[in-house]
């Protein structure tokens, strides 16, 4: 069993345990009576930035293959920091036994910013995203390699219902044919197998190479420098998702900006 079986395996199981907790029909009715309006995370990622680029900011404690990060990272303070630094979006990882996120950091971090945000999951099952837009989430993630091309198609459907954005990840030329078929717009394109945990940032650009001229591409995964950005933008990709050397920067802020307008820049 991969490190990705066996967090798909353990999410299933987690949602279960949520959702008796917490029954998808209270969580509808929370969202009825919310007030609510979707920032655009799509359309805020449609065009390039200042800077030719726009970087989706991640909050992120720990992970799988680094171990911990920031284990203690504020994910309020953190948000901040990264609007201060003029970052486009903010993504809050929300998964507690190998991210140490929750959902409570996505909704305080929805309330203390004005940038859209990003509910970053391992998503399989609708009541995730009932989940999702009540703790204020702007748009979701959808990983291709552990969906059904119907399951897929349900999600993505469900998202736009709820007046969601979907950000859908794919690794390979075949998760790129599914999203297609599937009529997926935004297309995040991992550089990190999730298999293997191995990182390759070649992935990005060759994957871009085949996508249609109304889908957008988002580039995650091992994007440590403006060198590494502006190695993708040649591919094509204007879009990034970074997570680890944000949250190692002793200056966030500071750190985002290079990584946007170029300069020297320190990130550990």
């Amino acid at each position: 069993m991969t490190i990705l079986d066996r967090i798909v395996t353990d999410k299933k199981e987690e949602v279960a345990r949520a959702e008796a907790k917490t029954p998808a029909a209270e969580l509808r009715a929370r969202i009825a009576d919310m007030p609510w309006t979707a920032r655009g995370f799509e359309k805020r990622l449609s065009r390039p930035g200042p800077g030719g680029v726009n970087i989706i900011a991640e909050v992120k404690r720990a992970s799988p293959s680094k171990g911990d990060i920031c284990p203690d990272l504020d994910a309020t303070q953190c948000a901040r920091q990264y609007e201060a630094g003029g970052a486009a979006a903010v993504s809050v990882l929300t998964d507690g036994p190998y991210f140490k996120g929750s959902l409570e950091d996505l909704h305080q971090v929805r309330a203390a910013v004005a940038v859209p945000v990003l509910r970053k999951e391992f998503i399989v099952a609708p009541y995730q995203l009932y989940e999702s837009r009540a703790a204020g989430a702007d748009a979701v993630l959808l990983i291709v390699r552990i969906l059904s091309p119907n399951q897929l198609k349900e999600l993505l459907d469900l998202t736009h219902q709820l007046g969601m954005d979907a950000l859908v990840e794919i690794h390979s030329p075949e998760d790129y044919a599914v999203a297609h078929v599937v009529g997926c717009r935004l297309i995040g394109i991992n550089n990190r197998n999730l298999a293997t945990f191995d990182t390759n940032l070649s992935t990005a650009t060759g994957l871009a190479a085949l996508m249609a001229s109304n889908e957008i591409a988002v580039a995650a995964s091992g994007i440590a420098n403006r060198q590494d950005i502006e190695r993708t933008l040649k591919g094509g990709i204007f879009n990034f998702l970074i997570g680890e050397s944000l949250v190692r920067a002793p200056d966030r802020a500071a750190f985002l900006k290079t990584l946007i307008h170029g300069g020297p820049q320190k990130a550990t």
